[in-house]
């Protein structure tokens, strides 16, 4: 007996180790799939049910607002249910894996009022009073989360791709994910969940207030005048030097003190001084003394790459850590590829060397050729044609039947004028999927093929 019980457990630790191994391999080929297009289910195999049970290989995210109006300058609180099993398909019927007490509101500007589809912000909560920290789709867990509704952009792809490229680059980028949505049990279509630029999980790590000496983390964003809580006036739209206006997301409104207000204001207000005086790029007490040179070079960088006019200006976010220096988020590439909505933005320029404060770190040589340098890296690498061009056929595979499902709802918007036209009158409107594939590449490939032979023009700029 004693024989048989010995032999039955090596069988059973043969057996277990045999199934971690190969969970461990399905769990490394995920993993390099994650690389290339961001987290995505383990499996996605198909289903042998009939086609009317609702089926996704993405999560699916149930919005019930129990008959209230979603409104876009105030939060109402709703049911949200998460079906997400990861290990397989995801279906309408499944057992939701979380159903949480939620806050909603509609989110974006020009979105807001200009398109059909819309886009939201919620938040998950345990209690009314007990915010819920949630690992939506396997993203660190918070309780805040962007739902961001592909809707001008008719590639769905802008936003998760630009995304993913900037987390290779930058040392902190929003991590995406895909999902669908219904709203009340309306389908809405595929949306990609983005993680906003908040503290907290695997975002922004900001140290809390210091009360010996004032000081604070935060973080800023530069929108239109007075569509934002905590305005600040600094010292640059005060002299004119820069234009709309900046913020404070970081702290909230509902924990921001007056001290730190005035602490943030001042010192924005520093970096704009010297940004703007005689003695900008002084090495030890120029800009450089206040930002995280870096950060500012590869925000310019992948936002000029990705001819991302509003850079800069709108849809803008800076943060610093306390004890740290200013450091760029990147946000919004909705209007990126010359998707921008009012005008034709070719391929054969730069667009971002008069906007706010890159204007003046553009006047110094020691700036440009950080540029310069780090492009000529980039292009061997994350920026090159064939790396970009992968990534998008691999997106558009991995997107597969939800494309359908989306446009059997949007499918109207390749015959809407939704985009301005060309220099030439010319539609810039996507007549189909494959088109807007078709046109996203072509600009790709011409964007960098421009850079590639100007991009040492920046010195033209220079003042030193």
């Amino acid at each position: 007996m004693k024989k048989f019980l010995v032999g039955v457990c090596a069988i059973v630790l043969m057996l277990g180790s045999i199934l971690y191994i190969s969970l461990e391999k399905m769990n490394l080929e995920a993993q390099e799939v994650m690389a290339d297009t961001g987290k995505i289910s383990l499996y996605s195999g198909e289903c042998d049910h009939g086609e009317d049970i609702f089926c996704s290989q993405f999560p699916i995210i149930l919005v019930n607002t129990n008959d209230q109006e979603i409104k876009k300058n105030s939060k109402i609180w709703v049911n949200i249910s998460v079906i997400d099993r990861f290990m397989g398909n995801n279906h309408i019927e499944d057992e939701a894996q979380l159903e949480a007490l939620s806050t909603i509101k509609y989110r974006g500007n020009s979105s807001w009022f200009g398109f059909d589809k819309k886009q939201y912000r919620i938040e998950f909560y345990e209690t009314q009073n007990q915010k819920l920290g949630y690992a939506l789709t396997g993203m660190g867990a918070h309780s805040d989360w962007v739902l961001n509704a592909p809707f001008l952009d008719r590639t769905l792809l802008r936003n998760h791709l630009m995304y993913g490229i900037s987390r290779e680059i930058m040392e902190w980028a929003p991590d995406t994910h895909y999902c669908e949505v219904f709203v009340n049990g309306e389908y809405m279509g595929v949306y990609l969940i983005i993680e906003p630029v908040t503290s907290g999980g695997s975002r922004l790590n900001l140290y809390p207030y210091s009360m010996a000496s004032g000081q604070t983390s935060y973080v800023i964003n530069r929108e239109r005048d007075s569509s934002e809580d905590n305005e600040i006036l600094t010292y640059g739209k005060e002299k004119g030097f820069t234009s709309l206006s900046l913020s404070i997301s970081h702290p909230g409104k509902t924990g921001l003190l007056t001290r730190q207000m005035n602490w943030i204001t001042q010192d924005v207000g520093e970096f704009e001084r010297v940004l703007y005086s005689d003695d900008f790029a002084d090495p030890t007490d120029g800009y450089s003394k206040h930002i995280d040179v870096q950060s500012f070079v590869d925000y310019y960088i992948i936002n000029e790459f990705a001819i991302n006019v509003d850079a800069g200006s709108l849809s803008t976010y800076i943060y610093r850590n306390l004890g740290g220096k200013m450091k760029m988020a990147v946000w919004d590439f909705n209007n990126a590829f010359n998707n921008y909505q009012w005008e034709d933005h070719s391929y054969d320029e730069f667009y971002l060397t008069q906007t706010n404060w890159f204007d003046r770190l553009l006047c110094d040589t020691a700036f440009v050729d950080r540029v310069v340098e780090r492009y000529l890296e980039l292009r061997q690498g994350v920026l090159s044609e064939e790396h970009l061009l992968t990534l998008i056929d691999k997106n558009v595979a991995y997107l597969g039947e939800a494309i359908d499902r989306n446009f059997e709802v949007w499918g109207y918007t390749f015959s809407e004028k939704l985009l301005s036209s060309d220099e030439n009158g010319q539609s810039r409107d996507p007549g189909s999927y494959e088109e807007a594939i078709a046109m996203l590449k072509e600009t790709i490939i011409a964007r960098g093929n421009f850079m590639d032979e100007n991009i040492e023009s920046l010195y033209e700029l220079c003042i030193n």
